[in-house]
């Protein structure tokens, strides 16, 4: 609980000798008398933390920044402000989560990422971004707020997340993993052979299109490794790949497969056997930008595997445009 010390019968005392001044007073007068105080260090705390409930938004704010100034009595008074109804003073908390220990730091930031506010969200993942070191506890609340981003955070969120897919998101539940990961065997997708429908109601998820034994031989053939447009559908939106595959025996040691693509213009959601194993959703931004998902548990190793990619455009050429491989890591 914020301490409130400094407010008694209708005033508002600064410390120290410095002015006391009646609420009656002008908001600037109040702010200045904050911005006087607040060079006394430590024992402005008390006077400061007051102010956070000042009824006017520019004083209450003035309250939170300069707490940020106090050192470690301000900060431990700041971070009391986390559920603050002004979302400038719960921003200004925000960042002082960043000085926390790492332990510490993650929990209130799990507290804060989602937050009724984007900006106060935007700014809880911006302190995220900067937490190191970043490991598997941080990628995992990395991953959770994407889920509640817009698409340019979203967009920033994977960015930061790619260099650290393999050592940190396939770590999960593998105690034995090496951080010196390398590519033991990699199989190329066929290029030709895939079954292509068009999805402008955005409807095929409905219709369980990604189904292992949904029936697609009405489907149109085409091939990989080319935009859409090349393939002579002149359309922008959402379209389904499908293509069932046959691996060789399982390989004797690894650690992960992924399914790798080398670009999908723009944006991807990935089946295989039936089953969803992740997407790669950032925008136009991310129509050349490659990609993997984890499908270490879901691949029929000496047997048929149905692979399905929902491809979406909003803008200029679109599909599974580069090659797609697996990839056997160890």
């Amino acid at each position: 609980m914020r301490v409130m010390a400094a407010v008694l019968c209708g005033f508002l005392i600064l410390i120290s000798g410095v002015s006391v001044l009646a609420q009656e007073a002008s908001p600037a007068a109040r702010r200045m008398a904050l911005l006087r105080v607040a060079g006394q260090g430590a024992d402005a705390v008390p006077a400061l933390v007051a102010a956070l409930d000042d009824p006017n938004q520019v004083v209450a704010r003035t309250a939170a920044r300069l707490l940020g100034e106090q050192g470690e009595a301000g900060l431990a008074a700041l971070l009391d402000a986390l559920d603050h109804p002004d979302v400038v003073v719960r921003r200004t908390a925000v960042l002082a989560i960043g000085s926390l220990p790492l332990a510490d730091a993650l929990l209130r930031l799990s507290e804060v990422i989602g937050d009724e506010s984007p900006f106060v969200r935007r700014t809880a993942v911006d302190v995220l971004l900067n937490v190191r070191p970043r490991n598997a506890d941080v990628v995992a609340l990395l991953n959770s707020a994407r889920e509640n981003s817009d698409g340019p955070m979203r967009e920033t969120i994977n960015k930061a997340l790619w260099p650290f897919h393999r050592d940190l998101v396939l770590i999960r539940d593998r105690q034995d993993w090496d951080h010196d990961v390398s590519i033991v065997q990699t199989i190329n997708l066929p290029k030709d052979g895939w079954k292509f429908h068009l999805d402008p109601d955005r409807s095929g998820h409905l219709e369980s299109w990604y189904g292992a034994d949904f029936d697609d031989a009405a489907w149109d053939d085409i091939a990989i490794e080319q935009v859409w447009q090349a393939a002579g559908y002149d359309y922008i939106g959402v379209a389904w790949y499908r293509r069932t595959i046959t691996l060789p025996p399982k390989p004797e040691k690894f650690n992960a497969i992924e399914l790798r693509c080398l670009a999908v213009d723009e944006c991807a959601w990935i089946w295989v056997n039936g089953e969803y194993v992740g997407d790669h959703d950032m925008g136009p931004g991310g129509y050349d930008r490659e990609f993997q998902v984890d499908v270490t548990e879901q691949l029929n190793w000496g047997g048929p595997n149905q692979i399905t990619i929902r491809a979406m455009n909003t803008v200029g050429a679109g599909g599974v445009w580069k090659p797609v491989q697996i990839e056997v890591l160890e």
